[in-house]
C-alpha cells in the first residue's frame, strides 16, 4: 500500500493536470505585519519616517506591501527599545548593521553609554526592591519608617542626571 504523500503525487501527476506549483507569499501588507511584529501602524509608521524601515513597495490599489525581512527587523527595533535604547541608537546600530561597516569609536561611545544608563537604572530598581521586598513579605514597618518620604528622595537621588529631562 502506498503512504499518502504518495497517492497525492500521483493525483497531481495525472495526465490532463498541470503539476501543482507552490502558492506565492502572500503579500506582507500594514496588517499581517502588524499581527506578526507585533507592533501597531503608528510604530510602523514612525520606524519609516525615521529610516528604521525601508518604505514599503504599494500595490496598484495603494496598499503598502513591506519586504519580508522587515518583520524580524520590527521585532529587533521594539525588543532594543524595550531595553531602553532611543530610536536614534537603533538607527545607529541598524545603519552598522546595514553596511557591514563597523565604527569602533563610535559603538565603544555608544557601548559606554549605555552601561552607564543600564547602572543606574538597575541602582533605582535595587532600591525599589528593598523598599518593595518587605511589603510583599506582609512587613508594613518599612512604610512606619519612613515617615518623611526617604524612599522618594533616594530614589530620585538614584536619578541619572539629565534623566528629569527625558521624562
Amino acid at each position: 500500500m502506498q503512504s499518502t504523500s504518495a497517492n497525492l503525487a500521483d493525483r497531481s501527476a495525472r495526465p490532463g493536470r498541470p503539476p501543482r506549483t507552490a502558492r506565492p507569499a502572500a503579500p506582507l501588507t500594514t496588517a499581517r505585519l502588524c499581527a506578526a511584529a507585533p507592533a501597531t501602524r503608528g510604530m510602523l509608521r514612525l520606524y519609516e519616517r525615521e529610516g528604521l524601515i525601508r518604505p514599503p513597495q504599494r500595490s496598484a490599489s495603494g496598499y503598502r506591501h513591506y519586504a519580508q525581512d522587515t518583520v524580524d527587523r520590527v521585532r529587533a527595533i521594539r525588543l532594543l527599545k524595550d531595553l531602553g535604547l532611543s530610536l536614534r541608537e537603533i538607527g545607529l546600530l541598524l545603519s552598522e548593521s546595514d553596511t557591514d561597516c563597523l565604527d569602533a569609536d563610535r559603538m565603544r561611545a555608544l557601548a559606554g553609554a549605555q552601561l552607564q544608563q543600564i547602572d543606574a537604572r538597575m541602582a533605582r530598581l535595587a532600591l525599589l526592591r528593598s523598599y518593595l521586598a518587605p511589603l510583599a513579605a506582609g512587613d508594613f514597618g518599612v512604610l512606619d519608617q519612613d515617615a518623611d518620604c526617604r524612599f522618594l528622595a533616594d530614589f530620585l537621588a538614584a536619578a541619572p542626571v539629565g534623566a528629569e529631562a527625558r521624562a
